[in-house]
């Protein structure tokens, strides 16, 4: 058996990779990688297996001298290493995720066989088509009710967690009765915009299948050693002006005595290229990722003149923004976004999109919807909900550049945003200054530290105050704590969660809505309706936005 320990005082809604995100950022750059990490669901520890007793040492060592601080950064936290006194008990929790792995895998499989023999658009079948945009050869109409028939899935899982967690008899009327929340109809594409659609592409550097340089997407993978790469021609969502600039890169780089980087023992220069666009605007932003390490300072000069006389061209309706050169030694895909690992070569270090008509500059590490006439739908309905309810304060909860708080600011008294990420809300501010907005500010703060204050303050204005809280979390959703603090803060009666990824977010939508008690100090939230809204055409994906409301039942005050 290969070395193991186990980790107490872990978030019991965390997630395998938010656990193992929040060790690395804590214990720094000596923290080693588990082997395995195993995160029982809803349990408030987890294990790490090591391939040897040495690694577990340096871990085990690591978490012990850093505990004071760990605690001081985190009072939260309560990380500690506990006894395992269970043998069998890591292999039991492995056995459950590759369980829930192959049931994953037998899905896929199971609705590739269903819509293998149906009318299909003709287009050319091929591996990285099929890799990149999996329903490309499925009508659109049918993409949009397999899409609904997961969503309903989602809605069925809410359900049965929920009572499995609480039992039928604390269940609300919503919960036994899932027909009571309403499923608004999907907001769909129009057709010019559902191929290559995509304002953001990020392409490999690496090897093809004949061993050439190739600037593309992965169809292979790093753990099996086979990290091939394919050139994105054949890619449905990819846009032309991505692929032209891929290929010259990749033109430069066959030439170029430097090879591309191995994600696994860190050889080589060249990572990843990234082209960021709007065809709103008619601007490129374009960004190289290298390992300068294993360049010499001549080199890394030399290198840098060539990409500025490569790239320095045009590019037919778009021009070049800004051209950047960023630095990671990483292993694997992480590549660092740091102001201190990037280097502007030419332009500015973001290009402008226009969305709901307002001007937003979107930065090279920032984050933004990549499809921008799905963008514009998706932030109306934001703007309905709130058009319907009254709203006259918009609490946008992490907020990134602030964007959705600026696209709603028309029809809104008051926007106040909050956002942990220092350089996201320096390109909030200078959003709003573009965009001449005297009605919007952001906090740079975590929203657990000062979201009670900051909704207090909002309703301490003359008049009845009617407050809408906005949620836009990355894929996996939030902390517990996170949760915690917008369910408990008086004055959050509406709730608009976006989310990406609908079931990952399951576990925060439950705790949204858990009954009020001694452990759940505040009345829960009822899901009133969602909307599902098709940002990815020809993928499996969707983003869902899901409106709660304040269900205060008997009790009327929060405890």
């Amino acid at each position: 058996m290969k070395p193991q320990i186990c980790l107490l005082g872990i978030q019991k809604f965390a997630k395998d990779k938010q656990v193992l995100k929040q060790l690395q950022e804590q214990l720094g750059d000596k923290f080693i990688k588990p082997s395995e990490i195993i995160k029982p669901k809803m349990k408030p520890f987890c294990f790490l297996q090591f391939s040897d007793e040495d690694q577990k040492n340096v871990i085990v060592k690591l978490i012990i001298k850093n505990f004071v601080k760990l605690i001081e950064d985190n009072p939260e936290l309560k990380l500690r290493i506990g006894e395992v006194h269970n043998e069998n008990a890591f292999e039991k929790q492995l056995e459950k995720k590759i369980k829930q792995q192959k049931q994953n895998e037998d899905e896929v499989k199971q609705f590739q066989e269903k819509h293998q023999n149906r009318d299909v658009i003709e287009r050319k079948d091929n591996e990285l088509a099929l890799q990149t945009a999996p329903l490309y050869q499925v009508k659109y109409e049918e993409q949009v009710e397999q899409k609904m028939a997961e969503l309903k899935k989602v809605i069925k899982k809410l359900r049965n967690q929920f009572i499995q967690k609480n039992g039928k008899e604390y269940a609300p009327d919503w919960i036994l009765d899932t027909n009571l929340i309403k499923l608004n109809d999907p907001i769909t594409c129009d057709e010019q915009f559902r191929f290559n659609y995509r304002n953001k592409c990020e392409f490999t550097i690496s090897y093809n299948s004949q061993k050439e340089v190739c600037v593309g997407f992965n169809v292979g993978s790093v753990q099996k050693n086979n990290d091939s790469v394919e050139q994105p021609n054949t890619c449905p969502v990819t846009p032309a002006v991505a692929m032209e600039i891929a290929n010259k890169f990749q033109t430069y780089l066959q030439s170029s005595k430097f090879q591309p980087f191995n994600r696994q023992n860190g050889s080589g220069v060249w990572r990843m290229l990234s082209v960021r666009k709007s065809d709103r605007t008619k601007q490129l932003l374009i960004s190289v990722s290298i390992n300068k390490d294993n360049l010499q300072q001549d080199e890394y000069a030399v290198v840098c003149d060539e990409l500025m006389t490569l790239f320095s061209t045009s590019y037919g309706e778009f021009s070049l923004q800004g051209l950047l050169l960023m630095h990671s030694n990483k292993l694997g895909q992480d590549l660092a976004s740091s102001a201190d690992d990037t280097k502007i070569l030419f332009g500015n270090s973001y290009y402008q999109e226009i969305i709901l008509d307002k001007k937003i500059n979107i930065s090279y590490n920032a984050f933004s919807q990549n499809h921008t006439p799905q963008c514009d739908k998706l932030y109306q309905v934001i703007i309905d909900l709130c058009k319907n309810k009254k709203i006259t304060k918009f609490l946008d909860l992490c907020a990134g550049s602030g964007t959705i708080g600026i696209c709603v600011s028309d029809q809104i008294q008051d926007i106040l945003a909050i956002e942990m990420n220092k350089s996201s809300c320096e390109d909030a501010c200078e959003n709003y200054k573009l965009n001449n907005l005297q009605n919007c500010q952001i906090i740079c703060s975590k929203v657990e530290d000062v979201i009670k204050k900051v909704a207090q303050d909002l309703k301490s204005f003359e008049g009845k105050q009617q407050l809408m809280a906005c949620l836009d979390p990355p894929r996996a959703g939030v902390l517990n704590n996170v949760i915690e603090a917008i369910r408990t803060c008086k004055g959050i009666d509406h709730i608009i969660y976006v989310s990406c990824s609908p079931p990952q977010v399951i576990d925060n939508l439950i705790q949204l809505c858990l009954p009020q008690c001694k452990k759940n100090k505040a009345p829960g939230f009822k899901l009133v309706n969602v909307t599902l809204v098709d940002m990815f055409p020809q993928t499996s994906h969707f983003e869902a936005v899901f409106y709660l409301e304040r269900d205060y039942g008997i009790l009327s005050e929060l405890m």
